[in-house]
């Protein structure tokens, strides 16, 4: 009998795995650790996302592959990939969010994603797959975070639905507004009368518009925050009643309350009627990885509905797998969208279009809004 060379053989052993990956949802499909003793080097934010994102996710897939995963934590990894030689990148896979993941795009930083290896990916909401996403040739979309109104339920006597209620007079002097660019973009749109209300960031009028009412409301706001530890002491100590702040915090936040007390004594939310800006994080495969199987593997796990709902009920985000539905907290079941129709409230940064425009507006809003 002739017998086979292990360069025969293997193509055999990789189209049985693959089939694996395709028939199970997972990287794996057997009771043995497909990735023992292999390294995968992860990029993620920081701060508290970070913990809660291994927690939530990096811990389970190696128990469950027997891989191990180093974390590095950065709010931009591009510039670290693109210093480093080609073919030796100083990470495997990364979070990418927005202006960094269309550059890494543009200056090649992310292999093509093999959707063969990603089944995972067929859960994702159509209309994030289909049309929020710029594209999802290079990365696969993983999070969503928003910008929702918070605000001193235990000091307002008319809670907010709308962004056009910070011109109120009983928030006046009271409003907080996060000062990164694009963001003060488009909470200027939802004052507009454009609608719908980001139509107003697509023309020389439409921006003009925006920077007047960011004007008028720079004279009613106590201040334009740029860290978010300025945002929650000023709210804290009551010097504002109203701003506009990340879902996964201002969540945490409100749940923090409801553990101690049995419900949010002070603090509340809302997703506007009008909508709001939110991010879109998506996981892309490092050019140059050794690892791109791991990888892709690891990407799959990001994306399956336990670690969807997992890191959801951690941190707070939205996130993209619809099977998370039936598991939305209640915490943030007024803020999660359920449906395709839902996701359409959420206006995703459009990088591509605003970053050109970046220095135009961020000169005319530092000169006409914040030095006035």
């Amino acid at each position: 009998m002739k017998k086979l060379s292990v360069n025969q053989v293997l193509p055999y052993l990789v189209s049985f795995f693959i089939l694996g990956l395709i028939f199970t949802g997972n990287a794996w499909c057997s009771s043995e650790k497909p990735f023992e003793g292999q390294t995968l080097v992860v990029g993620t934010w920081s701060g508290p996302y970070a913990k809660n994102f291994e927690d939530a996710i990096s811990k389970p897939f190696e128990e469950m592959t027997g891989a191990k995963l180093l974390h590095k934590y950065s709010w931009d990894f591009t510039p670290e990939i693109i210093a480093a030689p080609a073919d030796d990148p100083p990470l495997d896979v990364t979070i990418t969010a927005d202006s960094d993941y269309l550059l890494g795009v543009k200056r090649k930083l992310w292999l093509p994603i093999r959707y063969d290896n990603v089944p995972n990916a067929s859960k994702i909401f159509d209309i994030i797959m289909n049309e929020m996403s710029p594209t999802t040739e290079f990365g696969v979309p993983f999070d969503v975070g928003i910008h929702v109104l918070m605000y001193r339920k235990d000091l307002v006597k008319n809670p907010p639905d709308s962004w056009k209620d910070l011109w109120k007079e009983e928030y006046n002097g009271k409003i907080a507004i996060e000062r990164w660019f694009p963001y003060w973009i488009y909470v200027g749109s939802y004052l507009t009368d454009y609608d719908p209300p980001s139509k107003a960031i697509y023309s020389p009028e439409g921006r003009e518009a925006i920077l007047a009412k960011m004007k008028d409301l720079s004279k009613r706001w106590f201040f334009c925050y740029s860290k978010g530890a300025e945002f929650w002491a000023a709210l804290d100590a009551g010097e504002i009643l109203i701003g506009n702040y990340w879902n996964g915090s201002a969540t945490a936040k409100i749940q923090e309350q409801i553990k101690k007390h049995g419900e949010a004594t002070t603090y509340a939310m809302l997703l506007p009627q009008e909508g709001a800006v939110a991010y879109l994080d998506h996981f892309c495969v490092v050019r140059g990885t050794k690892k791109r199987d791991l990888a892709e593997a690891y990407i799959n796990y990001l994306v399956s509905t336990e670690a969807q709902t997992a890191f959801m009920k951690a941190q707070y985000n939205l996130m993209v797998n619809r099977e998370v539905v039936p598991e939305i907290p209640a915490v943030m079941k007024d803020i999660h969208p359920k449906t395709d129709d839902d996701w359409r409230k959420i206006n995703f940064i459009d990088a591509e279009y605003l970053e050109p425009l970046r220095k135009e507006l961020e000169d005319r809003f530092m000169k006409e809004v914040l030095a006035q």
